[in-house]
Order: structure tokens, then C-alpha cells, then sequence
């Protein structure tokens, strides 16, 4: 099926996509608070902590989504 290969072309690439982001948070994340020689303020901490919890739960849960749509797209594809 054309269409079913579509999709899940495009669900990679989305995937992929989620993933990299998903890993760009993880790097800027120990980027920027792993810096031990850099006093940041526990305000600004605080702030930066809640921004990449936020981003990381976010990019996480959409890994897991399209995850999951292709999961199910394999198995009608097998049905």
C-alpha cells in the first residue's frame, strides 16, 4: 500500500526529527547547568531547570507518540 508507505515515511522523518530535538535538550541541559565555573543565580536555576524539564517532557512525549503510531501502523500493515 502507497499511502501506508507514506505514512511511515513520514512518521520517520518525524521521529528522527523529535529525537534530535530531543537530544539537542539533553546537550544544552548539561551544557549550561553542568557548568561548575559559571555562578548562575538559584532564580535563574530554577528557571533554566523548569525550561528544559518542560522541553525534555515535551520532546520525550512525542518520541513516545510517534512511536507508537508506527507501531500500529506496522501492525494493520500485518492484519
Amino acid at each position: 500500500m502507497m499511502g501506508d508507505a507514506n505514512a511511515r515515511a513520514e512518521l520517520e522523518r518525524q521521529l528522527k526529527a523529535a529525537e534530535a530535538e530531543l537530544e539537542e535538550v539533553e546537550e544544552m541541559r548539561s551544557a549550561i547547568l553542568g557548568q561548575t565555573g559559571v555562578h548562575i543565580g538559584a532564580r535563574e536555576l530554577q528557571k533554566h531547570y523548569a525550561r528544559f524539564d518542560a522541553d525534555q517532557k515535551r520532546w520525550t512525549e512525542r518520541v513516545a507518540q510517534l512511536r507508537a503510531q508506527l507501531t500500529t501502523l506496522e501492525t494493520s500493515a500485518t492484519e
